[in-house]
């Protein structure tokens, strides 16, 4: 009974799309037709937000928030992923540099600033 339990459940999350194996190099997304919020609103990862934002909160304790991504050179940014070492785009510390730009940290830190890419010179 417990083995055609188990199958049974396999089935199941394989049918649906619910498999480690093949889902862990996917971009971990909602589906398009889901609504997406303004910056200020609740969500769970970016996908729950507009364009142009991300999800993140600023401490471990403050829920996450739809917030503009970091566009100007010098600004802070986070790289940090939240909850830690995982594949979901939700962040800690704020969000990572938009419009071309890196979060450049120093010295170990967790968080930098917003720096634009170094060109390659050939």
């Amino acid at each position: 009974m417990v083995i055609a339990a188990a199958a049974f459940i396999i089935v199941i999350l394989h049918c649906t799309g619910n498999h480690a194996a093949e889902g862990a190099s996917q971009d971990l997304d909602y589906p398009s037709w889901l609504t997406r919020y303004d910056e200020g609103a609740p969500c769970d990862v970016e996908a729950n937000c507009k364009a142009g934002l991300c999800c993140a909160r600023m401490t471990e304790r403050e829920g996450n928030k739809c917030r503009k991504r970091n566009s100007t050179v010098g600004q802070g940014c986070s790289r940090e992923k939240w909850p830690k070492n995982t594949k979901y785009k939700s962040y800690i510390g704020g969000c990572p540099c938009g419009k071309g730009l890196i979060c450049k940290t120093h010295g170990g830190r967790r968080y930098g600033t917003c720096q634009e890419k170094k060109k390659r010179v050939s």
